[in-house]
């Protein structure tokens, strides 16, 4: 397996990012504020793999410590020979992480935060749970809009996505309450009956998420997206996707926006209390 040979600090430029998925990548920022923090000379190259590349203009207006961004051709092949080529090129000191990241630990969310797991697995530390990045310039909010996004990546398989039913009555439920409703999903997951269906990249699907009132979403990278900027958001996960953990609290986001309601199986939360955090955030956004 490959792994870089990282040098000691002080370093010059280096390399961070733990190149995915889209949540992974905004989980990643308190690590990278710390490192920025106790580096402010070094500078940086933030690198995702290319599959992922459309999150990376959230981070365009990050910090002018990050020099470049790069898209790697590798994921679980990582690094490629163009990888390794650009890599060699650039004569880095470091990188976060040096190679394919893993949890050391099974249980780890018995342990710690997941923002704090992440920096972990890249070879880094983090003082803080919550994530900030700055707001994308020229944004214009949509009044009595709601973003949905209820199909996670494992959909049609796995147990975090909520069931087409389900969300039907939750897009009619937002409209009763006078709400236009956008869908935010893949191309090729099934449109839900009363909500706009709107196509465009990763990072259409994020400013079109925070131009709304607030987000109601699986457990997905949608949530942690919307936590980075404190956007109002309801959070349904599912507590059996680690069966060695018995709640979702170390691998949700801290938002002091977000309600987060959690069940073994996420289509199995009620949909009253869906009702009631719904209402209590529509009051929270008058």
């Amino acid at each position: 397996m490959y792994k870089f040979n990282n040098s000691n600090p002080p370093y010059k430029k280096v390399c961070i990012g733990i190149r995915g998925q889209y949540g992974d990548i905004i989980m990643q920022e308190p690590g990278l504020r710390k490192f920025i923090k106790d580096n402010p000379d070094t500078k940086i190259v933030l690198a995702v793999s290319k599959k992922y590349k459309d999150i990376l203009p959230l981070f365009h207006n990050y910090h002018s410590n990050i020099i470049d961004f790069k898209s790697f051709e590798g994921y679980n092949d990582w690094p490629t020979k163009e990888d390794l080529q650009y890599i060699e090129e650039q004569k880095f000191d470091a990188l976060f992480p040096p190679d394919i990241p893993k949890h050391k630990e099974n249980d780890w969310a018995n342990r710690r935060h997941i923002t704090e797991e992440t920096a972990l697995m890249i070879g880094l530390d983090c003082d803080t749970k919550n994530i900030t990045l700055n707001l994308p310039e020229n944004l214009v909010k949509e009044p009595k809009t709601a973003a949905i996004h209820m199909f996670s990546s494992k959909w049609p398989g796995g147990i975090r996505s909520i069931g087409i039913q389900k969300q039907t009555i939750i897009v009619d439920y937002l409209r009763r309450k006078g709400y236009k409703v956008y869908q935010i999903s893949s191309p090729n997951q099934p449109a839900i009956k009363g909500a706009e269906f709107p196509k465009g990249t990763y990072y259409d699907a994020c400013i079109r998420v925070l131009k709304s009132d607030f987000l109601v979403s699986c457990d997905s990278g949608m949530p942690w997206v919307s936590s980075a900027y404190n956007h109002p958001t309801l959070a349904l996960f599912s507590s059996g996707y680690n069966s060695l953990v018995s709640t979702t609290k170390n691998w949700h986001p801290v938002n002091p926006n977000g309600i987060y309601l959690e069940s073994h199986k996420a289509d199995n939360i009620s949909i009253y209390k869906i009702y009631d955090a719904i209402d209590k955030i529509i009051e929270s956004t008058k």
